[in-house]
């Protein structure tokens, strides 16, 4: 569970919660960390609290009760409906005060902020921006997640750092031989072919293969790894295996992985990951891959972070290079997506 209390806002020498997209779908949490009980979690700055309904259906409230700004996730579901633990005020689904102790009459002003939400892929999304532009069908679709052979693995952790600093890392691998000390033993990304970067209806992608042959091998089989940008949060990794001469997937060891990335405020993210993947099946090569994805994630949280400490005293900007084309892309299309959500408020 990623819930923490107390979150602030930006400071002054960072980046603000304006700079964000709200018009969008967010994947906040795991489906199976909300339950009956109030759950709290952030976003763009503002706490929310999740729970479940009798029907299973999941809702989400600003996590501020309207009468003295107490959080309702202190407080107890009864019912449909949440109960605040200061003074006992009730609030359904949609917000509305439906109880207050101890009074006949119910202020329509005493009302809870309702969040959209949707459930797929395993998490629960939030909408933060325009209620009535919540649309379901702009939901992430993710075939992986059901195809035939594969098997899955969540993982979820808070990033202390803004949410361009882990877009900027999943958007190049040169990192993996270096950072990651299971997945990059022997994975010389940056000794593989050049990268191809391109960008598609306001999706960036990228691919590179590693072509580097194994001793005595004479195959013509590689690995070629790819990562694809969805504006504003959502990064899609694969490692698939390739012949020379063919750019169809061959058959071997694939592995698809989603990123969904949530800002929780202006210097600190919702990470939360899918990894799907085939062939290992045996229930001791699934928990080599289920400890690999947690290994490998807390060794990019702790790059990052180290990273975006150093970023506030850093003298001089950053010096990229010719790998960091992808991420330099990503960058320029969020910065364009943002000015039409902005422009569109």
């Amino acid at each position: 569970m990623m819930t923490r209390q107390g979150e602030g806002g930006a400071t002054s020498d960072g980046p603000r919660t304006e700079e964000f997209v709200r018009n969008c779908w967010y994947a906040v949490i795991l489906s199976r960390d909300v339950g009956r009980k109030p759950t709290q979690t952030w976003i763009l700055g503002m706490p929310i609290v999740l729970y479940r309904k009798l029907s299973n259906e999941v809702v989400a409230l600003r996590d501020v009760c309207p009468h003295r700004h107490a959080p309702l996730s202190l407080g107890t579901v009864v019912g449909d409906e949440i109960q605040c633990r200061y003074h006992g005020f009730q609030f359904d689904s949609t917000g509305r005060c439906t109880r207050i102790p101890s009074e006949g009459v119910i202020p329509s002003a005493i009302r809870a902020e309702p969040i959209a939400t949707a459930e797929t892929l395993g998490f629960v999304w939030v909408w933060p921006g325009d209620t009535a532009k919540a649309d379901q069908r702009l939901l992430l679709t993710f075939p992986w997640l059901d195809a035939p052979g594969f098997v899955s693995y969540y993982a979820g952790m808070v990033v202390e750092a803004p949410l361009r600093l882990i877009i900027d890392n999943l958007m190049d691998l040169t990192h993996v031989h270096f950072v990651h000390t299971i997945l990059g033993a022997t994975n010389l990304v940056h000794e593989s072919e050049p990268m191809q970067a391109w960008e598609a209806r306001d999706h960036v992608m990228y691919r590179r293969a590693l072509k580097q042959r194994k001793s005595g091998s004479d195959s013509d089989q590689y690995s070629e790894i790819g990562g694809e940008f969805i504006p504003p949060s959502i990064v899609i990794t694969s490692n698939v295996p390739k012949r020379e001469g063919s750019d169809d997937i061959q058959p071997g060891p694939m592995a698809q992985a989603l990123h969904c990335l949530t800002p929780r405020t202006a210097h600190a993210t919702t990470y939360l990951a899918l990894r799907c993947w085939n062939v290992l099946t045996q229930p001791h090569e699934i928990a080599a891959i289920q400890h690999q994805t947690d290994v490998t994630l807390a060794e990019d949280k702790a790059i990052i972070e180290a990273q975006y400490r150093n970023r506030a005293s850093a003298a001089a900007e950053e010096r990229l290079v010719k790998s960091d084309l992808a991420a330099v892309m990503a960058r320029r299309v969020y910065e364009r997506v943002l000015r039409i959500d902005q422009d569109t408020r």
